[in-house]
């Protein structure tokens, strides 16, 4: 599911930097700035990467009931609770100097797309079906010692970026626990 809504981000922004800057290159891509070795990775130069840097539970929803109805039958399907998950997502813009201020203009696009579409709802096809999710967007601050600390875990010099929590991801596809027939009224 993650790699779902990650990929659909990356799509939505690409045909929103293609459209606004007249464009047919894609400038948005999921990779990490720094692969496990060290190295850089190729495909990043130019480029606006964004990767997962945290994930949290939605504690608020939690507590949520985990029956349904089961459709044209009189019963309810007990199953696990829905997993509900916040993502933080870093944008940065990796341009070498000489192109700096393009990098900037790409990411001032993505901040000026996320602001007039805070909320944004989408399709996908799961095991169970298609599914629909509701994702929101909210622009999360770091003092700088938070900034240190997560350019030092990167593994990366500072770069222009923004930090976005996107919630929610719904992880529903948890096994029937078992089925609770309904009670039906006597029709004596």
């Amino acid at each position: 599911m993650i790699q779902v809504t990650l990929n659909y981000i990356r799509e939505i922004l690409n045909e929103n930097i293609r459209n606004e800057f007249s464009i047919s290159e894609n400038k948005v891509v999921i990779s990490n700035i720094i692969k496990a070795d060290g190295s850089v990775p190729a495909n990043i130069d130019g480029k606006i990467v964004f990767f997962l840097v945290n994930l949290d539970e939605e504690s608020t929803l939690k507590n949520s009931m985990n029956r349904s109805a089961l459709n044209g039958r009189d019963s309810f399907v007990h199953s696990s609770p829905n997993l509900n998950l916040n993502v933080h997502l870093l944008f940065c813009a990796n341009f070498d100097s000489t192109v700096y201020l393009e990098g900037v203009s790409y990411l001032s696009s993505i901040i000026r797309f996320f602001q007039a579409n805070k909320k944004i709802t989408f399709e996908h096809s799961g095991d169970s079906g298609n599914r629909k999710n509701n994702l929101s967007f909210e622009l999360c601050k770091l003092d700088y010692s938070q900034l240190s600390h997560l350019w030092s875990a990167v593994g990366s010099k500072l770069m222009p970026f923004v930090v976005y929590k996107v919630g929610l991801i719904v992880f529903d596809e948890g096994p029937v626990e078992r089925v609770i027939p309904a009670i039906k009224k006597s029709e004596n």
